[in-house]
């Protein structure tokens, strides 16, 4: 039987109180990246022809789509609705994102980027300490798009459905 390794463990063998916590912090962030991730893409796509949300793919490899989340294994069946996007405006001709997280008890959760006049400027939120990002949606529109109300197929909507550790805020 393995044993389930922790930061603490190996930040143990750093004498130095200082140091320690110097790279607790840094080390924390990737490990919860690292234990909570996608391993089978959600293939996130439009519900429906105007339909103002998003939905994972029916051809999911065996109906699901897997990751794991503090370590536990997590699961969303095919085609099963994301979060709607109320609350998300975005101004006429700017970009966004909206992420998708999963917890350790597979509920569903939607957070926000801060918008940009380019997809380039586009800060995506921060994301939560122990949750996996499922994917997430790119969007922009000729006119200001509203979360919930606006169809992702009258916008501009790119549906990004990564697997593996990722957060764009880790940078090198």
């Amino acid at each position: 039987m393995g044993m389930t390794d922790t930061v603490t463990r190996w930040l143990s063998n750093v004498k130095d109180e200082g140091t320690r916590a110097g790279i607790r912090q840094p080390m924390i962030a990737i490990a919860d990246r690292l234990s909570s991730c996608m391993t089978q893409s959600a293939g996130l796509i439009i519900k429906a022809g105007a339909s103002t949300l998003a939905k994972t793919s029916s051809l999911t490899v065996g109906g699901v789509c897997s990751g794991v989340v503090k370590g536990i294994p997590v699961s969303i069946a095919a085609a099963t609705d994301m979060p709607a996007l109320t609350g998300l405006v975005i101004t006429a001709a700017s970009f966004n994102v909206a992420c998708f997280f999963i917890d350790s008890d597979s509920v569903v959760t939607v957070a926000f980027g801060t918008e940009g006049t380019t997809l380039a400027k586009v800060v995506f939120p921060p994301f939560p300490v122990g949750k996996a990002l499922v994917g997430y949606l790119s969007i922009t529109h000729s006119s200001t798009f509203t979360g919930g109300t606006t169809a992702l197929d009258t916008a501009t909507t790119i549906f990004c459905s990564p697997t593996g550790a990722i957060d764009p805020s880790i940078l090198s």
